[in-house]
């Protein structure tokens, strides 16, 4: 765990060690839950990409708006108005 930590927060020996315990095992539970999120988003596509199909379709235009982020909000706020 100490050397993920190390890798994952891009911190020296010194300053892991340094670190209270309370704060070093939030920020270790924080990036075990991102790690566990990322492994599940690429499960999810891989799954999705050998099975094809109407699931991929959908998962894909996500990802799409998701890429647009603040500018499709912006644009369906904007046409909200009009």
């Amino acid at each position: 765990m100490f050397a993920e930590f190390m890798h994952h927060y891009n911190y020296t020996a010194e300053q892991t060690l340094n670190e209270y315990a309370r704060r070093f095992f939030s920020l270790a539970g924080s990036m075990y839950k991102n790690e566990a999120k990322n492994n599940l988003i690429q499960l999810t596509n891989l799954s999705n990409g050998f099975n094809g199909g109407k699931q991929a379709e959908k998962l894909a235009d996500n990802y799409k708006q998701q890429m647009e982020g603040n500018d499709r909000i912006l644009r369906e706020a904007r046409n909200l108005k009009k």
